[in-house]
């Protein structure tokens, strides 16, 4: 049993008497520890050296071209049935860049519109005409615009023989094939007749070379004229 009575402190049976008058011990200022001032990290600002962004990408698709004869118009003559519409694809991209250069890219869509095809009636039917010429009245199926110059064996890329074997010189034109078959006679007003035999790299389309022995003292120049199929 313990209690306090009057400053004597009862602790079982004994008696124990606390001087109140003891003087309570002092601390001088050196004995305290000095505090301490704790200074708190500041946030690291971090750069990433990669940066990313999305670009949408989109590319056209040709339309075919489809063809329809028609026999009851005449060879040349083309409708168009249907102009039809170019296609597209769209694409989004995610591009990442590393020290603002391109570092990589990634496909994450894309979308493809199909194109509609473009269709083209055109003529089969042949109509023979008669052209009066200086050398008399000749038959003709068709006639095409184009333009015409001229060359001999000694230009550039050229010999004495032609694409399909012939000699080359007057009376031998060079066509594209698309337009004018090789071995198709013709007749051009200033040249004569000849026989489409040669082709040439430069010759595309409605552009046709007439062909000569020198082509420097032929005295042809260069211009649009009308081309007769026989």
């Amino acid at each position: 049993m313990t209690s306090l009575l009057a400053g004597i402190l009862l602790i079982g049976l004994t008696l124990l008497s606390i001087n109140q008058t003891l003087p309570v011990p002092r601390v001088s200022a050196q004995e305290i520890a000095p505090v301490e001032t704790l200074t708190l990290p500041q946030p690291i600002e971090t750069k990433t050296e990669f940066s990313t962004k999305l670009m949408t990408e989109v590319i056209s698709i040709d339309k075919p071209i489809q063809t329809q004869d028609d026999p009851e118009k005449e060879v040349g003559e083309e409708t168009v049935l249907n102009d039809g519409a170019d296609g597209k694809l769209t694409k989004v991209i995610r591009v990442t860049y590393h020290l603002d250069q391109e570092y990589e890219r990634e496909l994450i869509s894309s979308e493809t519109i199909a194109p509609k095809p473009k269709v083209i009636s055109k003529g089969t039917k042949i109509v023979w005409r008669t052209l009066e010429t200086v050398e008399g009245p000749i038959r003709y199926w068709r006639k095409i615009r184009v333009w015409a110059t001229h060359y001999d064996s000694h230009c550039l890329g050229c010999n004495d023989w032609t694409a399909i074997g012939m000699r080359q010189g007057k009376g031998v034109i060079a066509v594209d094939p698309k337009v004018i078959k090789l071995r198709s006679q013709v007749y051009i007003p200033g040249y004569g007749k000849a026989v489409a035999g040669d082709t040439g790299g430069a010759i595309k389309g409605n552009i046709i070379d007439l062909g000569f022995e020198d082509a420097r003292t032929a005295g042809w120049s260069a211009r649009f004229v009308d081309i007769y199929l026989l």
